[in-house]
């Protein structure tokens, strides 16, 4: 019996290694049919962008010429109603559509800082749509973080340097630093140099996507990124350092005030356009404003007074310090014992930069500003003229044109 017994157990671990081997050789089989069918489907998906990346391109450089040979039209009512027509289908292909902006599908160029931090041939289009819209959530919860950040750090570097000074008795601005004020600021300026680098990422990553933000606000973040380390390169001890410091610490309050006001406003305006087909659904909080009656009244003028307080600033540091870059000492050999000459050089071209960017920014919002207040009362002519007149017959010339850019024909409302 008991032979018998060990019998069958030598049979059943005979049996065991075979089992596991066919076992084995099944998840082989379907690891193989699984990644012919991921093969079959990456090769599908790369021969339907293909497709369309040349019909978006033909369609593209059809409107183009339709737009072109409209203006040479002599009518000018004609002129008009095929514009509308064109900008339509444009707007369609650039973002306002259900696919989104459809020259995503086209391959764009990596932006520059991209190239330069990640290569030129990684891949910063998202496809999906619940994805690419992530992308600009996570972006304005960024934002919001860091304006937080932007008033809480520098106010309490504000508060500490009023201490030291009162405690010193030392009138504004020539307090000396302690320790930990000193290793606030730096802490501070390398913070500052993160959050323009990347909100900079972050805004050509979205460009990529569809998101049509202004070329300045990006290179703004540059700017500010570059002004950010040489500031941070500067001795903290210097007197004009010192200075800087105290007033850019003061107007970096007000500005996270500008950005909380910012993000609540234009979040808000930003949904509502998109529902109402005038804004893509790509559109983020960016430097400029949307356009609303209630940031008229409040928006504007706090980043108006933002912008002017940042030239003058940056003109005024500037002006005091300029004086240094006359001086030959410091170039060729090193300083004198006690010279604030390096301090003051830095001081000076970061007031620079500061009113630079200040002009430019006050220069682009005016213009936004103009750009969406001319928008809204032509689409109110619009509205009117629609409403009081049918819409007259067409030419055989426009006709035609709608005939190239294979546009539907129109209804009248």
């Amino acid at each position: 019996m008991a032979q018998k017994i060990g019998v069958i157990c030598h049979e059943d671990m005979r049996q065991e290694p075979e089992a596991l081997k066919a076992e084995a050789e099944q998840v082989l089989a379907r690891c193989r049919a699984l990644s012919s069918r991921a093969l079959t489907y990456c090769n599908r998906i790369v021969g339907e962008s293909d497709a369309l990346a040349v019909e978006i391109k033909s369609l593209l450089q059809t409107i183009t010429t339709a737009e072109k040979q409209a203006r040479g039209l002599k009518n000018r009512t004609d002129v008009e109603a095929v514009g509308s027509v064109l900008k339509e289908a444009r707007n369609v292909m650039t973002g306002l559509g259900p696919g989104g902006d459809l020259r995503k599908f086209c391959k764009p160029k990596n932006p520059l800082l991209v190239r330069l931090l990640l290569g030129d041939k990684i891949n910063l289009v998202a496809m999906r749509r619940d994805v690419s819209q992530g992308i600009r959530e996570e972006y304005h919860r960024f934002r919001d973080t860091s304006a937080a950040v932007m008033l809480l750090g520098p106010l309490s570097l504000v508060v500490g340097m009023s201490w030291v000074e009162r405690h010193q008795g030392l009138p504004f601005g020539t307090g000396a630093l302690t320790p930990w004020l000193l290793t606030g600021v730096q802490l501070y300026l390398a913070w500052l140099s993160y959050f323009y680098l990347a909100m900079a990422l972050r805004e050509n990553v979205l460009y990529v996507n569809g998101s049509r933000i202004r070329s300045w606000w990006i290179q703004h973040h540059y700017w500010s990124a570059a002004a950010s380390l040489v500031i941070l390169g500067l001795p903290v001890t210097s007197p004009a350092v010192h200075l800087f410091f105290r007033y850019f610490l003061l107007w970096s309050v007000f500005q996270a005030a500008v950005m909380f006001v910012q993000n609540r406003y234009q979040r808000r305006r930003m949904y509502t356009r998109i529902a109402l087909g005038r804004d893509t659904a790509m559109a983020v909080v960016a430097g400029e404003s949307s356009g609303s009656s209630g940031q008229l009244l409040l928006l504007y003028p706090m980043l108006y007074t933002l912008q002017v307080l940042q030239v003058a600033i940056g003109a005024g540091v500037a002006w005091r310090t300029y004086p240094a870059f006359l001086s030959s000492e410091g170039w060729l050999e090193s300083e004198a014992q006690g010279s604030d000459l390096r301090g003051m050089r830095g001081v000076c071209v970061v007031g620079i930069v500061f009113a630079y960017m200040g002009y430019r920014n006050f220069v682009t919002t005016l213009l936004t500003m103009l750009e969406k207040r001319g928008g809204a009362a032509g689409r109110r002519r619009r509205a009117s003229a629609s409403a009081a007149a049918p819409a007259p017959p067409l030419s055989p010339e426009v006709t035609a044109i709608r005939k190239i850019a294979q546009l539907p024909p129109r209804v009248n409302k």
